[in-house]
């Protein structure tokens, strides 16, 4: 069945099919952003620097890794397709990185450390394998702004579904065995849970139809300059730099939130055992509230359902950053209820916007790029969890904390300090990048029929004063610079507008 636009129709399976993907995605981001940390200072041993630095030295390979892939997956040609090939390649890389993350090694500190490094790079390299192509499929399988949507809130409740299952079973699964072992069998378990759907994935779901260029062999050291300039291009997307600054403003803030949970609860609260009640409560609310947040998004726009969803969600923050352990369940509940119904519409809508600016992207370029611009965000996407893991535990020495044991008042005020401000001055940042914002429905419909038109022979001077006014702001370029006036071998450069 093909929808309006003479494009395969996205069935409720293939949704699913779609969504699922992002079990890995969500689910692997949350247990390593939660718990990561505290399994490498209080089981294994390390600093808290040298745990930060493990995951900020695994950014020096996704530098290269990630947008690598991207590009192949733009220019790769096989039976199984360009990107879901890569499905089936990972399934097993998947399982077993996973699980090497979470064993408590035995020996000299410097192999500690040594182990941890390859075994975060292994790691690294499956998830680029498959989260690239697979954050290119919203853009393959539709262009309708709703269906996309949609698409977007299915795959959000398979990922904050997945953080519901991180805060509920991983520290009781922990806590069921001794000396650390606990960490081994939950990454076992979760590393299974994780590498089985993408058989899904692959079958239900596929790639465009539209016409892509074919690749041109040229020298390997031409390839490989020119991918990075393919890259670079993507930045004088104005649409993509306004984007960008959305997602570092919740992700950043969600990485950080996310690091120093635990010890908030455990050592400024002292109440460890109500972390992963608490943690689960604010999942599922997370979960329970995609529906509407999705719902919203579709009536009202992504900017007004991002601004709203961040203020709530940092009101939340500051909220249990007041509580103490003397505070009634009542008041921790309600704090959780603030982040959990807030942090939905914080992570969902940002990976809504991606697919759109891959469309204002060919209005540029006249190339369908999406492979460009999933491998540039599974990079950032990891690259500010290490950032943000990397900070925390340089923040957390600075105060002077010290793993399993009773922290000074001063490191207690600092965490309190941290945990409060940090945060919500990261979400703040990312409400005011929406100034620039301007993919909306109406402006998203105009912009794909400008792109119809041009495809079909349509000229320049033709256009009207409204479809270059919705381009201009979109791109960032006079319009006479767009539709490949504004490109060359050597990436896009001539002058954007302001």
């Amino acid at each position: 069945m093909r929808d309006t636009q003479g494009l395969r129709k996205v069935r409720k399976r293939n949704m699913f099919a779609y969504g699922i993907g992002d079990l890995f995605g969500g689910g692997s981001f949350f247990i390593i952003g939660t718990l990561f940390m505290v399994f490498l200072t209080d089981v294994v041993g390390l600093s808290p620097i040298e745990a930060g630095t493990i995951v900020a030295l695994g950014k020096i390979w996704d530098a290269l890794l990630d947008p690598t892939i991207g590009y192949i997956s733009d220019n790769l040609t096989t039976k199984r397709g360009r990107r879901r090939i890569f499905f089936l390649l990972g399934i097993i890389p998947v399982a077993i990185s996973f699980s090497m993350l979470w064993i408590p090694i035995e020996g000299t500190h410097a192999f500690k450390y040594a182990y941890f490094v390859f075994a975060y790079l292994l790691f690294n390299t499956a998830f680029g394998m498959v989260m690239v192509p697979y954050n290119t499929l919203a853009a393959e399988m539709t262009t309708d702004y709703n269906t996309r949507s949609k698409m977007t809130g299915v795959r959000m409740a398979f990922s904050q579904g997945a953080s519901f299952l991180g805060a509920f079973f991983p520290k009781r699964i922990v806590d069921a065995f001794p000396d650390g072992q606990g960490y081994l069998v939950m990454g076992i378990v979760f590393g299974l849970l994780f590498a089985i759907p993408w058989i899904l994935v692959y079958k239900g779901t596929w790639e465009s139809e539209r016409t892509v260029e074919k690749r041109v062999k040229k020298p390997f050291l031409q390839e490989f300059k020119e991918l990075f300039l393919n890259f670079g291009t993507a930045f004088k997307n104005k649409s993509f730099n306004v984007y960008l600054a959305m997602y570092l403003g919740s992700y950043v803030a969600m990485d950080v939130f996310n690091a120093l949970f635990f010890y908030f609860v455990a050592y400024y609260m002292l109440r460890e055992g109500i972390y992963a009640d608490t943690l689960s409560f604010v999942q599922i609310t997370q979960v329970l509230f995609i529906p509407l947040v999705t719902y919203i998004a579709i009536k009202l726009g992504n900017k007004l359902t991002y601004n709203l969803s961040m203020f709530i969600w940092g009101a939340g923050i500051v909220l249990f950053s007041l509580l103490t352990q003397d505070s009634s369940i009542f008041l921790i509940y309600l704090a959780a209820f603030f982040l959990g119904s807030g942090h939905s519409g914080a992570v969902m809508i940002p990976w809504n916007v991606l697919p759109f600016v891959s469309d204002v992207d060919e209005m540029i370029t006249m190339k369908r790029r999406e492979g460009v611009y999933a491998g540039l965000m599974s990079f950032i996407r990891k690259s500010s969890q290490a950032l943000a893991i990397f900070l925390v535990g340089l923040a957390l020495n600075g105060i002077g904390y010290v793993p399993n044991a009773e922290q000074s008042l001063a490191t207690l005020q600092g965490l309190q300090k941290l945990f409060m401000i940090v945060p919500p001055v990261l979400i703040l940042l990312g409400i005011l990048s929406t100034l620039g914002f301007k993919i909306s429905p109406k402006n998203h419909k105009i912009l794909l029929e400008e792109i119809a038109r041009r495809k079909n022979g349509g000229k320049a001077e033709h256009v009207t004063p409204e479809t270059r006014k919705v381009c201009e702001s979109l791109t960032g370029y006079k319009y006479d610079k767009l539709w490949g006036g504004s490109t060359s071998q050597s990436g896009i450069t001539n002058k954007s507008v302001s």
